[in-house]
């Protein structure tokens, strides 16, 4: 598996590429394919009605063009109302499907995934991985949370 390597970082909320050596660097391979499958917007099943209040079902360029589709449904939820633990359950549960493609190709042995609350504005994202030959890795994600209650309106000038 080599991937162009992508980065998280928690206090911007997004990930970039990363140049070694004024080149695109290629390392790093399973957190690329972790923050593919998280962040990647997946195509909702018919009938879901996405939270911009628009008909895009979402997607991905990638799918259908080897017989799978990519990425995952946190979009969908995003600005949820958080009501007891029934949402981070949920987001655990989307994550986990995600994710779960890594275990069926046999790049990891196990996946656990733990989320949290990190602030009123992000979700915390906790992914381990365990590889075939046993060794533990560990990635934290805080995606940004659109709360529509916390949004601030705009002013129109006219």
């Amino acid at each position: 598996m080599t991937d162009i390597r992508l980065v998280y970082d928690n206090t911007k909320m997004h990930c970039d590429w990363v140049i070694t050596d004024g080149d695109l660097d290629t390392d790093a391979d399973i957190e690329t394919a972790v923050l593919l499958s998280l962040f990647t917007n997946a195509r909702a099943p018919d009938g879901t009605k996405p939270p911009n209040g628009s008909t895009d079902l979402g997607g991905c360029w990638i799918d259908g063009m080897e017989g799978y589709s990519m990425g995952s449904l946190l979009w969908t939820i995003e600005g949820a109302k958080k009501v007891g633990n029934s949402l981070l359950t949920h987001a655990r549960t989307i994550c986990e499907q995600a994710l779960q493609w890594l275990i069926d190709d046999g790049v990891v042995g196990s996946i656990t995934v733990q989320t949290t609350w990190l602030n009123a504005g992000a979700l915390n994202i906790g992914i381990r991985l365990i590889k075939p030959d046993g060794a533990d890795i560990s990635f934290r994600y805080a995606w940004a949370w659109k709360d529509p209650a916390r949004a601030i309106p705009s002013k129109n000038p006219f």
